[in-house]
């Protein structure tokens, strides 16, 4: 099982079926949209998790600036959960980016999953009519080793 850079290959029907699972009502045109809005921006970073020629899970980031990323999806297949595979791509986009910052904004159904990974939650309150969306930090060692210089 690999770590594998998928930044040119989003349009790959494998990685886009996981990528579905973290879309709101995900449609072939919305999903199409999306792989082209990720491939055209110098400043998205992509990686799956390879299970022996199976797409597991994808996450895809976004450069902001001195190091901070903004995770845009982060998607593992529903068959594949529960085996730690988002936190292992959480960690290797961290170290393989050397991430000072990490921040989301996700939903109810996924806090806490970044709240067990360690990330500051903050509520952004009901941002769509009966939704409630929080904005998710995660300071890394790097940030720290960079404060105290």
């Amino acid at each position: 099982m690999d770590i594998v850079d998928v930044k040119g290959r989003l349009h790959d029907s494998r990685i886009l079926s996981v990528i579905s699972h973290s879309v709101y009502r995900p449609s072939e045109e919305k999903l199409a949209a999306l792989a082209d809005k990720f491939e055209s921006d110098k400043d998205i970073r992509a990686f799956a998790y390879d299970g022996d020629g199976v797409f597991c899970g994808v996450i895809v980031l976004k450069e902001l600036e001195n190091g901070e990323f903004e995770i845009r999806s982060i998607a593992v297949a529903p068959s594949f959960r529960s085996r730690g595979i988002a936190s292992i791509l959480i960690s290797y986009a961290v170290d393989t980016l050397k991430c000072s910052l990490l921040k989301a904004e996700t939903d109810e159904d996924a806090v806490g999953f970044y709240r067990k990974y360690g990330f500051h939650i903050e509520s952004l309150g009901e941002k769509y009519p009966g939704t409630v969306r929080y904005l998710c930090l995660l300071r890394t060692k790097r940030s720290k080793e960079n404060s105290s210089q």
